[in-house]
């Protein structure tokens, strides 16, 4: 049987299980950008890409709202 004495894992609190995989997002992060196979230029431009499709994508929930609102109004 395992004693609980040899887990390490077991005394660490929320707050550094928090911290710890703070630091491990922040490490990965920076290790995808320096390895991305694009150049920052490339990536600027898909991140504008992706903006676009978001902004895209909100003014088409946006129009949906609104007709969904003019559908339940009485026709005059």
């Amino acid at each position: 049987m395992a004693s609980s004495k040899g887990n390490k894992c077991a005394g660490l609190s929320a707050k550094e299980l928090f911290v710890g995989g703070i630091i491990g997002g922040a490490i990965g992060a920076v290790t995808a950008l320096l390895l991305a196979p694009k150049s920052g230029e490339e990536f600027r431009k898909d991140l504008n890409l992706m903006n676009a499709v978001d902004l895209g994508v909100g003014k088409v929930k946006q129009l949906t709202s609104t007709l969904i609102s003019k559908e339940s109004e009485p026709y005059s």
